[in-house]
């Protein structure tokens, strides 16, 4: 159950943990009750290897607006896709790239021109042949306005010139200026190929039902309940990392959606679903006492999540208050509570993860109320009003921060944060008012500077890039209300254009440890924690891994060990 804003905020510890603990017991109950009655606390059968065969019922929190990467670009698009989209590389847990549906490639020496070697005999799910030219088509899908590629052209902004195909089989990337982080990007379901002939279809058409070269193939998808997938029985073009070559083992997916926490490790519990994303953290003691339940999990590299502060509005465009802020609030004790350890606190503008990233930079601006209270001093923020929170000039120093109230697009225990925080702020002075609103009043949040004062946020990015996706003049220019603290700096532009303009590791290093000391210096987030990818996966099922690119899940290696029998 989501509690509304109005309900009184749990600051304390001790309190705090009494919640977790309770949560964990009603969840335990549920679990033993469904188990209880489900042949899914039967001993499965051993593992003999791949078996061909079966469906697989994967159970997600959150349904995409668009099965369609290329348009908007959020995290349940890219998971769903990495089942029927390949890209063109597929990037390794050290930052290497290997082949996938370009088989080679050869990078001029001033880093500016991209020749991908293409993999012959393939072809998209509706028989159209994959070649340069369709991989010149989806680049034109992404950079088409109409198809409003938000997350796929942040990347290429300021960089992108053309694609054009040299032969049948050879396309060639120009961009306007040296790319180092070109590979990663591109090896995410966000720029997974798709058919030119059913991206003609219309963008409508395309969300319901794209069409890749993939392993599965998208069969129908019932709204509000599951995308069906079935495999397609002519692939033959896995990445070079995947665990086997050709078709997939499964005969489909069932993709579910079940938003509560509760019902869906319940399903997984009961033997209902095969694989469950986002294991709840109020669960995740039951899962690993059981015996029948493995765990898998990665931690995003990028921006993690984050409430942004908007530089444009009253009271955040002084840094004193940006700082203040920031001091204020006890971010690790309020992210551990909340998430009972399961999720790690970080402080840095970027996440642990991320490539370069400089430990030196977790926490510029450490818990520490007295500081917090002297700079609100200096900021003239010193008269009090009968609730005691800080006046300046009759006007009460006041904050509002908008958030979804949907509990699959923020969790409860995101919810006890900002709670906690709206306590901890309170204490120097700092009036924080929390709006739940629907989806649709969200939408119209994004973007609009005179909104809000903070705004959760995060980007998900295989590179140090991010800080340039988030925070570049470029980027911010493209007003597509991604850079949610509205910011950015001339010297950390030229920094993060230095750090992609070079291939170099140690002058990387160099450039990116800059950029994150300027980033954290201007106080225009409040980092939380970094964004992770949990599964819970089910005793009969084998085979299942998570990429590094974006933490998709990969299931065409996936198999039913009694071959869904």
């Amino acid at each position: 159950m989501t509690r509304s804003d109005t309900a009184r905020p749990m600051v304390r510890r001790r309190r705090l943990r009494r919640r977790v603990t309770a949560a964990l017991a009603a969840a335990a109950a549920t679990a033993v009750l469904l188990a209880g009655c489900s042949a899914g606390s039967t001993a499965a059968t051993s593992d003999t290897g791949p078996v061909r065969g079966g469906t697989l019922v994967y159970a997600t929190d959150r349904e995409p607006t668009c099965l369609d990467p290329h348009n908007s670009g959020d995290m349940p698009q890219t998971y769903i896709a990495r089942q029927y989209l390949d890209s063109l590389v597929s990037l390794q847990k050290d930052g290497s790239v290997k082949p996938w549906l370009a088989t080679g490639w050869t990078i001029s020496d001033d880093g500016t021109q991209y020749d991908f070697t293409l993999k012959q005999g393939v072809e998209f799910t509706d028989g159209t042949p994959f070649d340069a030219q369709a991989v010149v088509d989806n680049f034109t899908q992404i950079l088409d306005p109409a198809t409003q590629s938000s997350t796929d052209l942040l990347y290429l902004t300021g960089y992108f010139d053309k694609a054009t195909a040299i032969s049948d089989h050879v396309v060639r990337i120009t961009l306007k200026r040296p790319y180092s982080p070109l590979l990663a990007a591109l090896s995410q379901a966000f720029f997974g190929m798709e058919s030119p002939k059913a991206m003609a279809r219309g963008l409508a058409a395309n969300c319901e039902s794209p069409v890749g070269t993939g392993p599965f193939e998208v069969a129908g998808w019932n709204h509000e309940r599951d995308v069906e997938l079935v495999r397609n029985d002519s692939y033959n073009s896995a990445p070079a990392d995947a665990k086997h070559q050709g078709p997939a083992y499964l005969d489909g997916i069932t993709w579910k959606f079940l938003k509560d926490n509760t019902t869906r490790y319940g399903a997984l519990s009961s033997g209902e679903a095969d694989v469950i994303f986002n294991v709840p953290p109020e669960s995740e003691g039951l899962a690993k006492a059981d015996p029948s339940i493995e765990l898998q999990s990665f931690v995003h590299s990028g921006s993690p999540f984050s409430l942004d502060l908007n530089t444009q509005s009253t009271v955040f465009s002084d840094i004193r208050v940006r700082q203040a802020f920031v001091h204020a609030s006890d971010a690790k004790e309020a992210v551990e509570s909340a998430y009972n350890g399961v999720f790690p606190y970080e402080g840095n503008a970027v996440s642990s993860g991320t490539p370069h990233y400089d430990a030196a930079y977790h926490e510029p601006f450490p818990y520490d109320p007295a500081a917090a209270k002297q700079l609100l001093d200096e900021a003239g923020w010193t008269g009090r009003d009968a609730d005691g929170y800080r006046t300046k000039d009759g006007e009460t120093l006041t904050v509002e921060l908008p958030y979804n109230a949907d509990s699959a697009e923020t969790p409860p225990a995101d919810v006890t944060i900002l709670q906690d925080i709206q306590a901890m702020e309170k204490r120097v002075g700092i009036k924080v008012v929390l709006q739940a609103l629907d989806s649709s009043s969200m939408n119209a949040v994004w973007g609009n500077p005179k909104a809000y004062d903070l705004l959760g946020n995060y980007w998900n990015s295989p590179t140090p890039h991010v800080m340039y996706i988030k925070y570049s003049k470029a980027t911010y220019d493209v007003d597509n209300g991604q850079n949610s603290a509205f910011a950015y700096d001339d010297e950390l532009d030229r920094l993060l254009i230095a750090g992609t303009a070079t291939t170099d590791p140690a002058k990387q290093a160099t450039a990116y440890a800059k950029a994150q000391q300027i980033l954290t210096s201007k106080a225009w987030s409040l980092p939380l924690y970094p964004i992770q990818t949990r599964l819970g996966i089910a005793d009969r099922v084998s085979g299942v891994w998570i990429e590094p690119s974006e933490g998709e899940p990969v299931l065409s290696d996936a198999y039913l060990i009694d071959g869904g029998k």
